[in-house]
């Protein structure tokens, strides 16, 4: 029976693996205790392969916890000018609602100011109001230096001087613009450099380092419990020998953890050519006892080798001869 040469089929196996990611344990904190920028130095993960055709990640969970303010250095200064005197009142990092918010506004305004100030929240718009205690006197809010925007209401849009002016008004105090906005951090964007591909963020309007968003659900100082929606970004890195992770709010502010430790767990997927034959088991058997007659002896040698065979098996099994321990010990030396 002739055989023919069994086909060869190319397919694409993809190899898993898990990376539990700790920043308790990353190799370098690039911003300190925020704990928002670290990478993890781990001996080549992924080699360069020629068989490798691409590979693509997902967040499989992540356990991250709401130790980060929603009033923070990223959000917290309210530069004003009041009768020629000119501060920025900075409010200290922390959570805070509305009438915490007020409390510590009139605190650190009232310690700079000769004259004090009043801000008040409508509870019915969300909107605060914003006055001096002293008649005839008005309060400029200098927006290009101030960051607590969102919080206090402020669209900028509004603003082409870039001031907004509130004027001794009692009992008609000039409002905010917009309602307050105390939530805070409400989605996490996971970036890496070593894992990017194609992501896109409005941010920039283009691709990014942007590898997966977590929606925060956790109270304050709780934990965001994350399971994966099952969905894969592309990696357009060949080769990866260290993983590096930033974490970013919805405005693309790092996070200050404050110290506090995140979990992530990631499924690193690698798609890889394989070649898989055809054959159908008979094919191999042929091929097999061809084999055999190819490497048959000649029947004196073999005869020959089947001798020593038996005479090995009987060396195997032959009984052991006694010790003899008397001998002399003059013939031993000699």
């Amino acid at each position: 029976m002739t055989s023919q040469p069994a086909p060869i089929e190319e397919h694409v196996i993809t190899e898993s693996r898990l990376i539990s990611l700790n920043s308790k344990y990353a190799t370098d904190f690039f911003n300190g205790d925020k704990k928002s920028s670290v990478s993890f130095d781990f001996n080549a993960i992924v080699r360069k392969d020629s068989r490798i055709l691409y590979h693509t990640i997902a967040i499989q969970s992540a356990e991250i916890p709401a130790s980060y303010y929603n009033v923070n250095e990223t959000n917290n200064t309210i530069n004003l000018t009041e009768a020629a005197q000119t501060f920025s009142v900075v409010i200290p990092p922390g959570n805070y609602d509305a009438n915490s918010f007020i409390a510590a506004f009139i605190l650190a305004h009232n310690a700079l100011f000769t004259n004090d100030a009043t801000l008040s929240f409508n509870a019915t718009t969300g909107k605060f109001a914003l006055m001096s205690d002293v008649n005839a006197v008005a309060i400029v809010m200098n927006l290009l230096n101030t960051t607590a925007q969102t919080l206090l209401g402020v669209n900028n849009d509004l603003h082409p001087t870039n001031t907004i002016n509130f004027p001794y008004n009692a009992g008609n105090p000039t409002f905010m613009d917009r309602p307050a906005n105390f939530l805070g951090v409400v989605k996490i964007k996971v970036s890496s450099n070593a894992l990017a591909g194609d992501n896109y963020d409005s941010v920039s309007l283009n691709t990014s380092t942007l590898i997966d968003t977590i929606s925060t659900s956790a109270t304050t100082f709780g934990l965001t419990i994350y399971n994966s929606l099952g969905r894969e970004s592309f990696v357009k890195a060949k080769r990866i020998d260290e993983i590096d992770i930033q974490l970013h709010d919805q405005d693309d502010n790092d996070i200050n953890f404050n110290g506090a430790d995140w979990n992530f767990t990631i499924i690193l997927n690698s798609h890889r050519k394989q070649m898989f034959s055809n054959d159908d088991g008979v094919i191999n058997f042929d091929k097999l006892e061809a084999f055999k007659e190819a490497v048959e002896k000649p029947d004196p040698l073999k005869k020959e080798l089947e001798g020593l065979e038996v005479q090995e098996v009987k060396e195997v099994f032959r009984e052991p001869e006694p010790i003899i321990d008397d001998f002399d010990d003059d013939v031993l030396l000699n």
